[in-house]
């Protein structure tokens, strides 16, 4: 499959070198693709791209680093951004779909909805305040909408 759409079921998106392996609650999928690419694609299709999607939230939550990506707000599609996208291999979580987390060692396990567990090297520190800014972006983004400003 060439293309795919990053829906409500989407539950995590991961990369492995040049392939993009996409997970949603009842199966998963392997796209050639580079991730940058179907993030942009995915951003194209629901009204932006992925640099304005990423500049937009660097300018909310003055952070440079691992900002969540509001892929679309209608549909509640937030992505995490466990690490950087140049990486060799990656996680974005979608936000919602997050259902706990603990620290075994020094790793830190994700579980989902569709009780799929991810291991990722991040500190529960680190994801909290990934997830904070997670929510406080969303939050800003839904306030903003809800405010008559003229």
């Amino acid at each position: 499959m060439e293309n795919y759409l990053i829906t409500k079921d989407t539950v995590a998106i991961l990369k492995k070198d040049k392939q993009t392996i996409i997970y949603d609650v009842e199966n998963y999928r392997v796209i050639n693709k580079n991730i940058k690419t179907v993030l942009n694609l995915n951003c194209n299709f629901y009204g932006s791209t992925l640099i304005g999607r990423k500049k937009s939230a660097e300018n909310i939550l003055d952070i440079k680093y691992k900002v969540p990506i509001v892929l679309d707000e209608a549909s509640d599609i937030t992505l995490l951004q466990l690490s950087s996208l140049r990486k060799d291999e990656t996680i974005l979580l979608v936000l919602n779909k997050i259902v706990s987390y603990h620290e075994v060692f020094d790793k830190l396990v994700i579980k989902c909805i569709n009780n799929q567990e991810f291991e990722v090297n991040i500190s529960k520190n680190c994801f909290e305040k990934l997830l904070l800014n997670s929510f406080k972006l969303n939050n800003v983004l839904k306030w903003r909408k809800s405010v008559n400003l003229l």
